[in-house]
């Protein structure tokens, strides 16, 4: 018994903390930051779409207060609207578009329509 205990401990310490929803921190000169501490908020967000709040909107990660890793925004019917990399606020590496909320019937439409819509930005330098 002690022993799982002191296991679920530890998973429960290493899993890390879950998502928080964006719209609970504070902005601050640009910055994310939690509204209790005021400090740079770190960690997974994520944005519920106001007519359905079971359906992510949006989810990413902050570091100190930036966004700092994937972004991917989604439009209501699930379909990606866009998503791309951060490094320090600062996109980076490849971001596709998709402003379109419906595919074609045509996959190849489909993929023309990304490949013209893909922005290509700096190199991810590897610390996200």
């Amino acid at each position: 018994m002690r022993r799982a205990f002191l296991l679920a401990v530890l998973v429960g310490a290493c899993a890390g903390p879950a998502s928080r929803a964006l719209d609970e921190l504070a902005v601050v000169d640009s910055l994310y930051v939690d509204p209790v501490s005021m400090e740079p908020f770190s960690g997974e967000v994520v944005r519920y779409f106001d007519i359905d709040r079971s359906k992510v909107q949006m989810s990413g990660s902050l570091r100190e207060g930036v966004w700092d890793g994937e972004l991917v925004v989604y439009h209501p019917n699930g379909r990606v609207r866009y998503m791309g990399s951060f490094t320090g606020g600062d996109r980076c590496g490849p971001w596709i578009e998709n402003a379109d909320s419906v595919p074609t019937e045509n996959a190849y439409e489909d993929l023309v329509r990304e490949v013209e819509s893909m922005g290509l930005y700096p190199p991810c330098d590897g610390s996200s």
